[in-house]
């Protein structure tokens, strides 16, 4: 499986993308499974990763579990995932078949997160400071729960 060869691997944080004058979560509305908002500010938080994804997208599916692993790693992260899924019913199938514990299920009601960013494809994941601006950007799919990627993410506290 290619998905699974470090040569694949090897090369994430070349996908890392820094940006200049990125988004802020400060004005964004996340709404969970239930259409409840939530306020996703938390003082003891460092960092923010919203990912974007589907049910339907194999590379967001390969991608979960490194994520869910990231924040049992790294307890001072918030993993925001955001469903683009047409019927939120399959991502709520998928959660509960896959039972990810460490991360946050949210639901994009009329696409109303995503307007926000720049989606070219799914994955598509941001990266925040703790005061919600986005520094860095990934399309596609890495080892979120690396030593590498920790050790580079935390070059930025």
């Amino acid at each position: 499986m290619i998905l699974g060869s470090p040569a694949v691997w090897s090369s994430d944080l070349e996908k890392i993308k820094k940006i200049q004058n990125g988004v802020s979560l400060k004005n964004i509305t996340f709404y969970d499974f239930e259409k409840n908002i939530i306020d996703i500010f938390d003082n003891s938080t460092d960092f923010y990763i919203v990912n974007f994804w589907a049910s339907w997208c194999a590379p967001c599916i390969k991608e979960m579990k490194s994520l869910d692993n990231l924040k049992k790693k790294f307890t001072k992260i918030k993993v925001i995932t955001v469903s683009q899924d047409a019927d939120i019913q399959d991502a709520n199938r998928f959660f509960k078949k896959n039972k990810y514990e460490n991360l946050e299920k949210y639901y994009d009601y009329d696409k109303t997160i995503s307007k926000n960013f720049t989606l070219r494809g799914l994955p598509t994941t941001f990266i925040f400071k703790k005061e919600l601006l986005a520094f860095a950007k990934v399309e596609g799919i890495i080892e979120w729960d690396s030593e590498t990627f920790i050790d580079w993410l935390k070059k930025f506290k």
